[in-house]
């Protein structure tokens, strides 16, 4: 093999691959990049146990060939090289990468290709096209609610819905069990069958930072009983999905409401996050909440700190109560939140529903957190 790259090219790829990349791709490899030339062009995979990523990158190929290299100490090498251009060079039956840019070389050795599991390509029938940043506000605005923990597994990821072949609505939800972001958003064209299935946040979370910001693109998505891919640009994702049946979520956003406010989403987000610097050390970091006709009360006490109350004026409607929530599920919704104002539908000793006025077809829901006082 020998072939030569624009530093940034390369540099890009390996950025790309670098979460899958840095754990071990089989039992037999640490974490480790194949590269190959393919139709003239360089092949990048990088693979773990649950996510496989491949990108093709334009090079002047010299010489084709196929290596694996331990990923840790070529990504610090190839970000730290001076040059522009980069050269990778291997005897067809030598087991040392050389690598040139400018005056420096270095010297790695490499990896047996046949010991790399490489990234699986599926050609399964049922896809659907959803727009760059359509996907990207399905990720990022519920993502953030789904479990830490596999404790149970289908928490620890996200449902991805479309109901109807004939649908161009396609929902995501996420939950925790005590809080749950639903987000949908609308497509130019339906669905090849409907979609039910749970993806792990891992995988979302490199969809979304991979996305392209800059210039709107199309995603193709392609499923099967088992796994999930997004293709968009020069980039091949593919993720198992996560086994099990997810609730029937619709069932959890209450219907029927005791009060409503409407709230500076600004001046909220500031008390929610003064008031939570003294709930910190706190079981569940619990806020309350004194609402009236004209202002909420928030509060926070510590008993080896201290306490914290905060007014802020508000548009209620309904009968004044008290109710407690955990100040970061609130801080959550409120960071992931644009536009001047937050809408919540509340009812005592139930959840809370929060919707904004710019962005109709994103609900929050969060549990209260029950208290002595």
């Amino acid at each position: 093999m020998n072939i030569k790259f624009p530093k940034a090219n390369l540099q890009k790829a390996i950025n790309v691959l670098q979460k899958v990349s840095q754990n071990k791709t089989s039992s037999n490899l640490p974490g480790s990049i194949y590269i190959t030339t393919k139709n003239n062009q360089v092949e990048l995979q990088g693979n773990d146990f649950e996510l496989g990523i491949k990108l093709t990158i334009d090079a002047d190929i010299l010489e084709p060939g196929t290596l694996v290299v331990a990923s840790r100490y070529f990504q610090e090498l190839i970000r730290k090289l001076p040059g522009e251009t980069i050269q990778l060079s291997k005897p067809e039956d030598g087991n040392t990468l050389k690598i040139t840019s400018g005056s420096s070389e270095f010297n790695l050795v490499t990896l047996h290709p046949d010991d790399f599991s490489l990234v699986e390509q599926i050609h399964d029938q049922d896809y659907v096209n959803i727009d760059s940043q359509a996907m990207k506000e399905l990720i990022d605005l519920t993502n953030y609610a789904a479990a830490s923990d596999d404790d149970r597994p289908v928490f620890a990821g996200a449902l991805l819905e479309i109901k109807d072949a004939n649908d161009k609505e396609v929902t995501m939800v996420a939950t925790d069990t005590h809080r749950m972001a639903v987000k949908k958003v609308t497509i130019d064209e339906p669905a090849t069958s409907p979609m039910r299935v749970i993806i792990p946040t891992k995988a979302l979370a490199e969809v979304s930072r991979l996305l392209p910001t800059d210039n709107p693109s199309i995603i193709k998505i392609i499923w099967n009983r088992t796994q999930i891919v997004f293709m968009f640009e020069s980039i091949y994702i593919i993720s198992r999905l996560i086994e099990g049946t997810y609730p029937e979520y619709e069932k959890v956003i209450p219907a029927q409401f005791d009060s409503s406010a409407v709230v500076d989403r600004k001046d909220f987000a500031g008390a929610v996050d003064r008031v939570s610097l003294l709930a910190k050390d706190m079981s569940y970091n619990v806020i309350r909440y004194d609402w009236s006709e004209e202002q909420v009360t928030l509060s926070s006490q510590n008993a080896e700190i201290g306490m914290a109350k905060e007014e802020i004026p508000v548009e209620f409607k309904g009968t004044p109560f008290t109710i407690s929530f955990n100040g970061r599920y609130i801080s959550d919704i409120l960071r992931h939140s644009t536009g001047d104002n937050i809408h919540m539908y509340l009812k005592q000793n139930g959840p809370v529903v929060i919707r904004q006025d710019n962005n109709p077809n994103y609900t929050y829901v969060v549990t209260p957190v029950r208290t002595n006082s």
